[in-house]
Parts: C-alpha cells; sequence; structure tokens
C-alpha cells in the first residue's frame, strides 16, 4: 500500500434497512431525499443503494468521514435540527428493521460509479496479522489488473475478523468482467491458493446500484 493510500485512510457508516411490506418504495424514496438533503446541509457523503442479486427490499445508506470526530459531529447536528429529525421520523415510520455498521476504510477505493460490488471474507483468527499482510497484496494487485482502484474495509462495530473488497464501475457486466480478469491470473490463482490458510472458507459477493 503506497503512502498515499495510508494518508487516506478514513471510516464507512452502514445503515441496512429492511422496509415494511408494501413500504419499499416509500421508504426508498424518503431515503433518497433525506441523504441529499443532508448532504447539502452539512457538506457530509451519504449515498442511498440497492441491492442486485441479493435481498430487493433493502436499503443502504453509507456514509464516508476522515473521522469518527467528523461522523459525531454529523449525528449532533442533524439531531438538533427540527426539520430534519421530522423527516427522519417519517422515514423510520415506512422501517421494519434497521441495523447500522462501522468500518475503517484500509485502502481507498476508486471513484464511485453507478455500481459497486463488495466481496466479504473472514480471516482466521490465529492468522489474522498474515491474512491482513496477503489481502493487501491481494489488493494492489487487482487495482493493477483492473485499472482501478480496490478498497479494503476492516470492522470497527461487529465481526472483528471480517474483511471487505470494494469495486466501483459503470455497469454489472464491468464488474464481472473485473472478477473474470482476475480468475484467470497467475499470480492471483497464487494467492488465492495461499489465502487458504489464512481464511475461513466462507466468501460472500454482494451487487449494489448506487440510487441518490
Amino acid at each position: 500500500m503506497s503512502k498515499k493510500q495510508k494518508e487516506k485512510r478514513m471510516y464507512i457508516t452502514a445503515r441496512e434497512v429492511i422496509p415494511l411490506p408494501g413500504r419499499l418504495q416509500d421508504t426508498i424514496t424518503a431515503g433518497t431525499q433525506l441523504v441529499q438533503e443532508m448532504n447539502q446541509k452539512f457538506g457530509s457523503a451519504m449515498a442511498a443503494s440497492t441491492e442486485i442479486g441479493g435481498n430487493p427490499n433493502k436499503l443502504w445508506v453509507t456514509g464516508f468521514w476522515p473521522a469518527l470526530s467528523d461522523y459525531q459531529s454529523f449525528i449532533e447536528s442533524y439531531m438538533t435540527d427540527p426539520e430534519l429529525t421530522g423527516k427522519m421520523n417519517m422515514f423510520s415510520s415506512f422501517i421494519s428493521e434497521a441495523q447500522d455498521q462501522i468500518g475503517q476504510v484500509i485502502r481507498q477505493p476508486g471513484e464511485r460509479k453507478a455500481f459497486a460490488q463488495m466481496h466479504r471474507g473472514r480471516i482466521k483468527s490465529t492468522h489474522f496479522q498474515e491474512g491482513l499482510e496477503l489481502i493487501m497484496k491481494l489488493a494492489d494487485h487487482i487495482s493493477e489488473l483492473s485499472g482501478t482502484e480496490a478498497g479494503l474495509v476492516a470492522p470497527v462495530t461487529g465481526d472483528q475478523y471480517e474483511i471487505i473488497f470494494v469495486n466501483y464501475a459503470d455497469s454489472l457486466q464491468e464488474l464481472r468482467g473485473m472478477v473474470e480478469n482476475w480468475s484467470t491470473d497467475e499470480t492471483y490463482q497464487d494467492m488465492f491458493v495461499q489465502g487458504s490458510e489464512y481464511f475461513e472458507s466462507s466468501f460472500d459477493v454482494t451487487y449494489s446500484r448506487f440510487i441518490g
């Protein structure tokens, strides 16, 4: 990882929202409007997205923050804003379930585009440092292969051994093409085999589309 990458470390927050039955569109409309207003009012970098190939009845609201103190200031600001808290209450009335996650971006992804893919893996607790070093090298390599920076997110809350790859692209086909390109590369294949010593066998992939 380059010095530039280290300097750009930041935090990401993600709220996973499950709407009430029949209220998906209301949730999306209210959520995207709320995100836009918060970004305009507070200068935040938040976004709304939906899953593709996963749970269609789900909305994600994510935000990037230079430090957790910035996130704290944001929360304190909107919670004392009567107009925004009213809109937040309306948004919440459409929701069946919600869960928040916080992660640290340990490798900055490229410029955000229309679609994203998240590859979730889990490092074995007995080989955490070795696994983290290997995943950093793998992210460097696939970034060279793809021509766009692969991001890495480590958990601040939740499962402390999880690691998430993040890639952006203009289309689903471009995302899939990245994976197909990696899979035929000998260096990638060797790293993947080496990783079996450091990583759990489970591996999950999610596609998403940004909608606001």
